[in-house]
This record gives C-alpha cells, structure tokens and sequence, in this order.
C-alpha cells in the first residue's frame, strides 16, 4: 500500500475538519439563531416577538411557550417558502395584501414615533384633571342594575314597550312578543363609564329612582343593535382620590394627548399632501356637513341612556353600552 506523504495528511486534515465543522454549524445553530429553515436562520428576537403575540397564560411554562411558538414560526416560514418556489409571490392578491399590510406596519411605527415624543403628564397634571372631574374621583359611585338585553326586533314598535312601566312589565311584553332576552344584574362605576351615561343615570335617580331606562348599541359582529332596558338597584359612594387616582389619572392624560398629537400630525400631513391627491371621477371624498346640520346616530348617547322603554328605541354609542356591563371597580 502506498504511504501518504506527511504533507498529503495534513491537508485531509485539514478537510475534514472544515466538512465536519460545516456539517456541525447545519445541524445546530448557535448564538442568537435558535432555528433555521432551508439555510435562513430564525433568531430569537423573532422567536420573542412570536411569544409576546401569544400572550399566553403565565402558568403556562416558559419552556412550552418557546417550543409553540418556534414551530409556528418554522412552520410559517416553510409554507412560506413553498409559496415563494410557486410563484405566489408574484400574484396580483398577494403584492395587494403586501402593500395593505406594510401600509399598516409603517403607520404604526409613524404612530409610535409621534408618541414617543409626547411629554409625560405630570402628577400636577393629573391632579387638576381630579379636581375638574368630581365624578369620576372624589364624587364617584357605583351603580347596581338589574338589566334586560335583548337583539332589537323589526317590529319592535308595535310590540307595547310602551305600556311598560316595571321590568316585570317588560318581561311580559317580550315574552307576549316571543322576543328572546336574558336578565342579568350589571355594574356601572362612573370613574370608567361614559360621562353622559353617569349623568344620565344622576338625573333619572334625581326624578325618580324607580324608573326604568333604555338605550341600545350595535356591538361590533352583532345581527341587529342590542336594546339594554335597566333599572339601578342601588347606589354606593366610592370616592377614588389621593394617589392612586393620580397614578389612573396619568394614562388617561397621557393617551389624550398622544391623540391630539396624532391628530394634529394626521391634519398637518393631510394639508401637505393634499396637491398630490387625485381622484377618480365619482370617487372624491364626501363634503364635510355644514355647521348645525342633522347630527349622526349615536350622538347623543345621554339623551339616550335617559329615555323609558318606547316604541322607537334610541341608539348609544358603544361606550354607553359598555360601561352598563359588569366592571371590577379599582379599590381605594
């Protein structure tokens, strides 16, 4: 057998030790690379931002929560890739969702640029808020409400709401009307409520404190608007002040004025780029109403919090609607 020369061995060596280094580096990422699927790498930043999307449970195990969502994401970038090898990529629908779903990725980071630049609401901010605000702190309450919801029917008009004047009245009415409902008790707290809703709910107290009261509002999905016919069973007083009212103050400053600021910039920008917009015809933007024109539905949610059970049912704005569902008041 012919000797290799000591040269000759080296250099096989050497080969095999960059082979197998390759082969090892294949087979088990290392560093920030936890994966990689066909040579591209999954790192742990997006591994991170998979698992603050699951928002899963905090009894679950950190481990278990890594090991799902990585197989999501392997699995998303292999379907991913066989779609790209198809040609998907390339189609028409796809580039449309592309561009709708980047639009939306970069006005989200505009968004957050702008906020970021918002300065913190100071506690003497808040404090003035506090003061200017009485029921939502000092003067709060707490509303008991025996409740009936029910999907508002076509007919609705001619069923004899009207001649109700209880909530066993009510009952009957639907019931005669095979109008299906439930009753449940709810909870308002005026320091999370609608304002009109809490004033609303003052002033029928104030009139009389047995009278029945409805307003209604069309969930986002729902059929029909939900018809909400209530009546306040009791009234607590529950005084929020100090500092823990400033520290739930603070967020409620800070968001109005990152939504000034993000509507100021929204105004600025419309007004820049108002030359370069074109528009088809029969496509222009609808004229804004004229001042004292017909107001739209739900603008006034607390003359509608405010009316008894009548044949034409009034629509509230949804945070109206909300805040009649069972809230856990904050402790003082």
């Amino acid at each position: 057998m012919k000797q290799l020369s000591k040269s000759a061995l080296i250099v096989g060596i050497a080969l095999s030790a960059l082979i197998a280094g390759c082969n090892k580096k294949d087979e088990l990422p290392k560093g920030q690379v936890v994966a990689t699927v066909d040579g591209t790498d999954i790192t742990t930043t997006e591994l991170n931002s998979e698992i603050a999307l699951a928002q899963a449970p905090p009894e679950v195990p950190r481990k278990v929560i890594e090991q799902a969502a990585l197989e999501r994401i392997v699995e998303r970038r292999m379907l991913a890739d066989v779609a790209t090898k198809r040609g998907l990529d390339k189609s028409p629908q796809y580039l449309m969702e592309k561009r709708r779903v980047d639009d939306g990725l970069l006005v989200q980071a505009l968004q957050g640029s702008i906020a970021s630049k918002v300065p913190t609401v100071t506690p003497e901010a808040a404090e003035k808020y506090i003061a200017a605000h009485p029921v939502q702190f000092a003067d709060r309450k707490i509303y008991t409400i025996d409740q009936i919801q029910f999907l508002r029917p076509a007919n609705i008009a001619t069923i004899g709401l009207q001649e109700a004047k209880t909530m066993a009245d009510v009952e009957r009415v639907l019931t005669a009307a095979n109008v299906e409902f439930r009753r449940l008790p709810a909870t308002v707290d005026t320091m999370t409520a609608a304002p009109q809703l809490s004033n609303a709910i003052s002033q029928i107290l104030a009139r009389n404190p047995s009278e029945v009261f409805m307003f209604a509002d069309q969930p986002r999905g729902a059929p029909a608007p939900i018809v909400y016919i209530n009546l306040v069973t009791n009234a607590s007083a529950a005084p929020f002040t100090g500092p823990k009212a400033i520290a739930v103050a603070q967020p409620i400053l800070q968001r109005e004025a990152v939504q000034k600021a993000l509507a100021d910039e929204l105004k600025k920008i419309k007004a820049e780029e108002k030359g370069k917009i074109v528009y088809a015809k029969g496509y222009e933007p609808a004229a804004a109403p004229a001042a004292g024109g017909l107001p739209t539905a739900g603008a006034t949610p607390a003359a509608a919090a405010a009316t008894k059970p009548t044949g034409a049912v009034p629509a509230a704005n949804s945070a109206a609607a909300t805040s009649a569902a069972p809230t856990a008041a904050p402790s003082n």
